[in-house]
């Protein structure tokens, strides 16, 4: 007479709330898996490849980009093999059924022989699918230690890069002029620094010219000798208005002088600062 080997089943929230004794299995009917237990842990530990493992599997490789198509396809592949290894066997349980019966059939010896050789066949298929199921399931978990290297190199890059911005954030660019310069849009963040001994000319162009966005800052640092000044001026249909002050107009940054100009709409900026005359 067959006996069948039942463990205790509970659903995955049951099982995560037990203390099983050592060496205890118990089953986890939420994700058909089995959990080995040691006497203290709660929950136990999970033995076998869930469903949830797979998931897991496709969203870090997903995150990966380089790893995400091929574990997902060799996941797709796992689960077809494994469903043909149960399909095969099934076929198999059904004509060793069918032998058994013709067995104890009188006079069917021949027909029961032929049944369970087909039997055996099945069953060796099975066995074999099975094998191959089994292979691709450490192939796929070898997809998910890729996955999570690739997962933990991303966030590596993602640390370096804000970390990089940040002393980004804490710098302003310098552009060094010494002769007569006109502003260009990669000036826009930038200090311009000034060293020479004559009076020079700033131009801030038209915006045919150089299309600042509204709210570009740029900062003129003047550190002239023999009282050289740097005078900023706005091109023709460019206005720039001292801030406090109502007109438009040309203006010096004096020697060890600091301005800030800002644009604040198309052809519209404003100058402040010390040592702006």
């Amino acid at each position: 007479m067959s006996r069948t080997l039942q463990f205790k089943r509970y659903s995955q929230s049951t099982v995560a709330g037990i203390t099983g004794a050592a060496g205890e299995l118990i089953i986890d009917t939420t994700n058909n898996i089995l959990t080995v237990h040691d006497g203290v842990t709660r929950g136990g530990y999970s033995v076998g490849v869930s469903a949830n493992t797979v998931n897991i599997v496709f969203n870090k490789a997903n995150t990966s980009n380089i790893i995400a198509q091929a574990s997902f396809d060799q996941g797709n592949s796992t689960l077809i093999l494994v469903q043909s290894s149960f399909d095969k066997a099934n076929s198999a349980n059904v004509l060793a059924q069918a032998a058994f019966d013709k067995a104890n059939t009188p006079g069917s010896g021949q027909f029961a022989f032929e049944k369970a050789n087909s039997a055996n066949v099945l069953a060796q298929s099975a066995f074999n699918q099975a094998n191959t199921a089994s292979s691709n399931t450490i192939y796929l978990q070898g997809g998910l230690n890729t996955a999570n290297s690739n997962t933990a190199y991303l966030q590596g890059a993602l640390n370096t890069a804000n970390t990089n911005i940040n002393a980004a954030s804490q710098t302003v660019p310098q552009n060094a002029q010494t002769t007569n310069y006109t502003l260009v849009n990669s000036d826009a963040g930038k200090h311009l620094y000034y060293t020479q001994s004559a009076n020079v000319n700033l131009y801030i162009p038209w915006s045919s010219n150089a299309s600042f966005a509204n709210g570009t800052t740029i900062m003129v640092v003047s550190r002239t000798t023999s009282s050289a000044n740097v005078t900023v001026t706005p091109n023709t249909g460019v206005t720039m208005y001292l801030a406090g002050n109502t007109t438009s107009a040309s203006r010096n940054v004096t020697t060890y002088g600091m301005a800030t100009l800002i644009q604040v709409a198309a052809n519209t900026w404003f100058i402040n600062g010390t040592g702006v005359a």
